[in-house]
This record gives structure tokens, C-alpha cells and sequence, in this order.
């Protein structure tokens, strides 16, 4: 839901953010899958450069593909990603970040990498109709423990 997941030969590393509103919604970003039509989301977020941390890079992708300055992120999980897209298997490896956002930020009126980012309510977390990726994400999102 940025840019192109990794051939299916390599592991991808990318950091993605957890944003919640009060209403517990959550900021995510869309895409359709080509081969299949299926709808899928997942929070913000983009690949993890060579040398950079991955605490670093969700930083840096809110900025640059949001325009938002995101602060204090808390690494909430590392979840393994498998899945199918445009008729293609892909592998990830997804850093979950918790992060704050400025109370004036600018959202969701932005794109992560060309795709519409909006708000998921959080009774549509297990909604069939669409995908939240990564498979592990609403249970760690269902996590009393998570704020």
C-alpha cells in the first residue's frame, strides 16, 4: 500500500504507524488487489531503508507521504507477513509502531504513495468485506494492553 512489496525472492522490512482516534478508529490506507478485487488496508507506513532503524523510517514515511510529523514511537510488535498480490506471493517483516501525532495534524485528507488514507472504524476491523493487514494486526489491536 506504498510502494511495490519486495520480489517474491526477498523479505521486505517496513514500519508501519498505529494512529487511533478516541472513537478507537484506526488511520489506514487502501488498495485493490488487480488479480483478485479484494480491498485491502493496513496503517500508514513504508519500507525500511538500509541503515535506518525502523522506528526512523515510520517517522520518515508519515512526513513524506503524509506531510505529518510523527513523535515518540513505540514499537508495539514484529509481525511476519505472507500474502497474495496481483497474482504474486509476497514476505514481509512489519515493524508496528505506535505513534503520536500533533492534535492539528492534517488528516486524512493525504495519500500514502498514491493510495486514499482514512479512517477505519473500529467495528469494521473485522469486516469481510475488506483485508486488515497484517493478518496478526487486529488482535494485537484488540490488545487491552495497547492504548
Amino acid at each position: 500500500m506504498t510502494d511495490r512489496p519486495a520480489p517474491p525472492d526477498r523479505i521486505r522490512p517496513i514500519a508501519i504507524a498505529v494512529v487511533r482516534r478516541d472513537d478507537g478508529a484506526l488511520l489506514v490506507t487502501s488498495a485493490v488487489d488487480p488479480a483478485t478485487g479484494r480491498t485491502y488496508v493496513r496503517p500508514p507506513g513504508g519500507g525500511i531503508e538500509p541503515g535506518e532503524r525502523a522506528a526512523e523510517a515510520v517517522v520518515r514515511e508519515l512526513r513524506e507521504e503524509l506531510g505529518v510529523e510523527a513523535a515518540a514511537p513505540r514499537r508495539l510488535d514484529v509481525v511476519e507477513n505472507v500474502f497474495a498480490y496481483g497474482g504474486g506471493t509476497f514476505h514481509e517483516h512489519v515493524f508496528v509502531f505506535r505513534v503520536a501525532l500533533a492534535a492539528d495534524a492534517a488528516l486524512p485528507a493525504a495519500t500514502d504513495a498514491g493510495h486514499p488514507v482514512w479512517w477505519l472504524p473500529a467495528d469494521r476491523f473485522d469486516d469481510p468485506t475488506i483485508d486488515l493487514v497484517p493478518a496478526d494486526l487486529p488482535a494485537l489491536l484488540a490488545d487491552p494492553l495497547e492504548p
